[in-house]
């Protein structure tokens, strides 16, 4: 079996409350990107458009980037730091459902920002659009992009957009998540997803998941930081608390998530 070399020492990592101030700065991007799309009266000219799709405005992983990415330039404290996309991972893989004779290759990090003066990423950063409902931990898509987080040397931000979320849609990301993550700790079962013949130990490190909720009625999102111990997984970590009424969707605070409203 042929083992993955082992990393080159870690750069220095991110300070998590700068990260989640920069998120916050994202959300209020993204929030204004939207009330502009819907018409809001006052609604100012945004950063970030999201473009027309069909009858629709489109609000994904993409407008999230580019509002990301505003947010980190107009930051005064980010001096510091630098940012590529769709960086190359160091390892190479493959989605597990199509077998063993599946052609393996490199994955590509949404984004990866660097801290001076090191040229090896200090975090990864994914974004993905949507949220889960029904079955929905069976999630390759999800799956694919959790291996890359746990295998992979950096940090990591997981960052949602989601667009007319509801209490189940919420609830069955957040299991989509933790069942990707339960289930790929595993390195036998991490191995699936990467070039044949090859494993790797899932790394220890730090991963910031945030949930940016775009609805008419509730603007809000949701940070939780997870110090990731492969095999000791952090009990009811994804687990939330929350109560709807129509269309309104509430989060209580309390429960280990950082809530930011509109």
């Amino acid at each position: 079996m042929t083992q993955v070399p082992p990393d080159p020492p870690a750069p220095e990592g991110v300070v998590q409350p700068w990260l989640e101030a920069l998120c916050r700065r994202t959300d209020e991007v993204l929030w204004g990107s939207y009330r502009f799309s819907l018409g809001e009266g006052g609604a100012e000219w945004p950063r970030v458009m999201l473009p027309l799709k069909g009858r629709e405005r489109r609000a994904g992983e993409q407008e999230a980037r580019f509002a990301f990415v505003a947010a980190l330039l107009a930051d005064p404290a980010a001096d510091e730091w630098a940012f590529a996309s769709e960086v190359p991972t160091r390892l190479s893989y493959r989605f597990a459902q199509r077998g063993g004779e599946a052609k393996a290759q490199r994955g590509l990090t949404d984004l990866a920002l660097y801290r001076r003066p090191c040229d090896e990423p200090a975090l990864a950063v994914d974004f993905k659009s949507g949220g889960r409902s029904g079955k929905s931990e069976i999630d390759e898509g999800i799956r694919k992009d959790v291996a890359k987080v746990l295998a992979e040397q950096p940090d990591a931000l997981w960052f949602q957009v989601a667009r007319e979320l509801n209490e189940a849609t919420l609830k069955g990301l957040l299991r989509t998540l933790d069942a990707a993550i339960s289930r790929l700790s595993n390195p036998f079962k991490l191995r699936d997803y990467l070039a044949p013949g090859k494993t790797v130990e899932p790394r220890a490190k730090t991963i910031a998941v945030h949930v940016c909720i775009l609805n008419p009625d509730v603007r809000a999102s949701l940070h939780r930081v997870l110090e990731y111990v492969p095999g000791k997984p952090e009990r009811d970590f994804f687990t939330l608390e929350t109560t709807s009424a129509g269309a309104s969707l509430e989060v209580a605070d309390g429960q280990g998530w950082s809530v930011h409203r509109a």
